[in-house]
């Protein structure tokens, strides 16, 4: 059994001790969780429970707009305040925080002043919208300003009377409202709320104080607080922090240190913006911890307790942050979606059972494109209550073809049910097409959960059969009552392609899995996300020389979209270790020279390599569905071997499938 003891020591906030130093962050939960009146649905109530379960020290809730002054709903976001009809919200929240403190969990609750040029909404100063910069938002009066404030201070001391242990004022972070108040690149104002730092705070000294006249002075207030920019200039990330034209962690320090002052108990850090966003939502190329520097500088000039977030899902990583001093404790909000169970595993000692978040920003995606939260890891995020898991009453023998991520996730659900599983696969290894994308350096999230669903399935004494080829001969004559075919796809390289079989031409699996080593000089033909994230890997890790082909007019446009943070990041870290890209170019052969590419007007050029690595998709395996008609037997089709998908939809539909056996 491993020991956590620093993220399991209770820590002081304000008036209260929460139980650990592990909270859950806000994760946009108000988008789908909410009923008409902003009382909490019954999905809402089981999603915080299910959490406070599963160990957290604090949930806080994120974004509650507390602004009655212009809409009563914000049209954006369909989220109401907790005082547009304060009944159906005190009878729903009270209800709620009793089953959470029952755990011993602690609930803040996190007020919105607004988000400026986040939406369009008025600014401290003219600003340019962030989804249209040429369109200028107009400017806060300063009486709309007081009114703000006073809106803010009558919502906390309303939900402190619901029950909330804390209120946490948002915020200063991801470029919203308060964020463009304290920073002189986005507040240019000559009033009392600009100019020096003490003026572009002063909305933030004015809303403690008046939260802590209203609700007493030991009621606790956090602020959510981003520690840098990463900015060099409106929608204009800044890769490694240079030329950085909004916060510093100089700033940040100067910063906390007035927070403190005005009576904040606790500053829940992080850093980024919408401009800088693969910052604020970090995918998997920003390492573990990425922000602990900058909360390592402010907490060492702060007394009040100090959170941060940012990849702070390696249990290892966040111990040790807490251990030497970085931080007073971590917030986690993909993490706790794909675990909800993230605290509890550490204090039963059992971390190897977290099912990892693998920092594919499907989460931010799902909610930015539909509303709703979906994990690609974790299918009944957000569904606790209505997607459930329950004992099978009828018990059946179930068999997997395929151990790929469906074929795991098939098995180790319909295990959890009661059912009687095996799994038969063909090769000689688990995991499918994770071990392939596990295997870039900055892909250990994916690694991670290839092991886990490994461990989970021995954990639960599921045979696997590896090496083992099965038709449906074999499958009709095994008394099955189920057959999940979990059958998988496979890279080519197309056969229409002049010297497809060159010695230069390679699949890019071989070049993953370390068959197949290539020279200095790459072609990578496919720039979908596979093909460009291996010419990155080339690039950076390697050393390599390599340029891109692809058919359609921009990289990164097939197959699942990709999201938001991922495709920023990526574009940028292409255009650093400069990377080659030649769109609207299709290959027509390899040979001796390289590769020879084609253009739209139909003209050829040959680009030098020493190999060309082909990333242009996959191709489903072939089934046995038809052949196991009128067998009696119940077959289903996932994963793969049905439509080539991702991780998201390989995982969602298996759970599906195997949750109704």
């Amino acid at each position: 059994m491993k020991s956590y003891p620093n993220l399991m020591r209770p820590l002081k906030v304000g008036n209260i001790t929460l139980k650990n130093r592990l909270s859950v962050s806000p994760a946009g939960e108000r988008f789908v969780m909410y009923l008409d009146k902003g009382e909490y649905s019954f999905n809402m109530t089981d999603y915080l429970c299910e959490r406070a379960r599963g160990g957290f020290g604090l949930i806080t809730l994120g974004a509650i707009p507390s602004d009655m002054t212009v809409d009563v709903k914000d049209p954006h976001e369909d989220a109401v305040s907790p005082l547009y009809a304060p009944k159906h919200f005190k009878q729903a929240a009270a209800t709620t925080l009793d089953r959470i403190h029952a755990y011993g969990t602690k609930v803040f609750i996190q007020l919105s002043t607004g988000h400026g040029r986040m939406r369009t909404e008025k600014t401290p100063s003219p600003l340019p919208y962030l989804y249209d910069p040429k369109r200028i938002l107009p400017t806060l009066t300063r009486e709309e300003i007081e009114e703000k404030i006073a809106q803010e201070i009558e919502c906390a001391k309303f939900v402190k009377s619901c029950g909330f242990d804390g209120v946490e004022v948002h915020a200063m972070h991801w470029g919203y409202l308060l964020d463009q108040f304290a920073q002189p690149f986005t507040n240019h104002r000559t009033d009392e709320y600009g100019g020096d730092l003490d003026g572009r705070l002063l909305i933030c000294k004015k809303i403690v104080e008046g939260i802590k006249r209203e609700c007493g002075e030991d009621y606790p207030v956090s602020i959510r607080m981003g520690l840098k920019w990463w900015m060099e200039d409106f929608n204009k990330p800044s890769l490694f922090g240079e030329k950085e034209v909004g916060r510093t962690v100089e700033d940040a320090v100067a910063i906390a240190r007035k927070l403190e002052s005005y009576g904040y108990d606790m500053l829940n850090c992080n850093s980024g913006t919408y401009d800088s966003f693969y910052y604020a939502c970090p995918p998997y190329y920003q390492p573990y911890g990425y922000n602990l520097e900058l909360s390592r500088a402010v907490k060492a000039a702060v007394n009040i307790p100090v959170f941060i977030a940012g990849k702070m899902d390696d249990p290892d990583v966040a111990e040790e942050a807490v251990a030497s001093g970085a931080t007073d404790g971590v917030a986690l909000a993909r993490g706790s979606l794909a675990d909800p169970a993230f605290a509890k595993k550490l204090e039963m000692g059992t971390p190897e059972r977290i099912r990892p978040c693998i920092s594919c920003q499907n989460c931010i995606a799902s909610l930015f494109a539909i509303g709703s939260i979906q994990c690609s890891v974790n299918p009944n995020t957000a569904q606790e209550f209505s997607y459930e898991l329950n004992r099978a009453t009828n018990p059946k023998k179930v068999i997997v073809v395929g151990v790929g991520v469906a074929g795991m996730e098939c098995a180790r659900t319909a295990k959890l049910r009661g059912h009687d599983v095996e799994i038969y696969e063909a090769g000689p290894v688990m995991g499918g097409h994770l071990n392939e994308a596990g295997s870039h350096p900055f892909k250990t999230g994916i690694a991670r959960l290839n092991l886990w669903y490994q461990n989970e399935l021995k954990r639960l004494n599921v045979p696997v059969h590896l090496n083992c080829h099965v038709d449906a001969n074999f499958l009709k004559n095994s008394g099955a009552d189920t057959v999940i075919l979990a059958v998988g796809s496979y890279h080519f390289v197309p056969k229409f392609v002049e010297g497809w079989d060159h010695k230069k031409a390679v699949v890019c699996y071989d070049v993953l899995m370390d068959k197949r080593s290539v020279g200095g000089r790459v072609v990578v033909v496919g720039g979908g996300l596979t093909g460009s994230e291996l010419a990155y890997d080339l690039a950076r890790y390697q050393g390599k020389q390599v340029t891109i082909v692809e058919a359609l007019d921009d990289i990164l446009s097939s197959g699942p979209a990709v999201p938001q943070p991922v495709d920023m990041m990526l574009r940028d870290l292409l255009a650093y270790y400069k990377v080659d890209i030649k769109t609207g170019h299709k290959i027509a052969a390899v040979n001796d020279e390289g590769a020879v590419i084609e253009g739209k007007d139909g003209v050829r050029v040959t680009l030098p390599a020493d190999d060309v690595v082909f990333c242009i998709g996959l191709n489903p395996n072939e089934s046995m569905r038809e052949e196991l008609m009128y067998s009696g037997i119940e077959v289903f089709e996932v994963g793969d071997g049905k439509a080539v998908g991702n991780i998201r939809t390989a995982v969602s539909e298996a759970f599906e499938i195997a949750r109704k056996l």
